[in-house]
């Protein structure tokens, strides 16, 4: 993990982590200048600054099996956060699901994680042929 963090201020990623860092910043801010509540752009905004943010943590990634796995982590966290809200549904346990978080875990979370992982996948399979 030390290596990973060090790589992305390298020379050769620290323009690509700042640009999609600041990219992630300005799109974040702007979303919520502009709004999210029943606003379509402002939830673009604010997808794309997650989606960014990824980039930003994973730009040094040159594989395109490394984003088929970042895809397969973020649709098992899904499955995992919907098969605990019917395990505690059926328990009549639903004092304990909080709908807030779990929209925002799957929304900014598991979504961006699994588009950023098929633009990934889109980049590097044709640059590694």
């Amino acid at each position: 993990m030390r290596k990973h963090v060090i790589s992305l201020f390298d020379p050769a990623h620290r323009w690509w982590t700042i640009s999609f860092l600041l990219t992630s910043a300005l799109l974040i801010i702007g979303s919520q200048i502009v709004g999210t509540t029943d606003n379509l752009p402002g939830i673009a905004m604010l997808l794309g600054g997650m989606i960014c943010f990824f980039f930003a943590l994973l730009n040094p990634w040159r594989k395109s099996k490394n984003y088929a796995i970042l895809i397969g982590v973020s649709a098992g966290l899904i499955a995992l956060t919907f098969l605990v809200i019917f395990i505690l549904s059926s328990l009549h346990k639903t004092e304990y699901i909080s709908e807030g978080i779990v929209m925002g875990f799957i929304g900014l979370i598991c979504i961006p994680g699994i588009v950023a992982g098929i633009i990934g996948i889109l980049i590097w399979s044709n640059k590694e042929k």
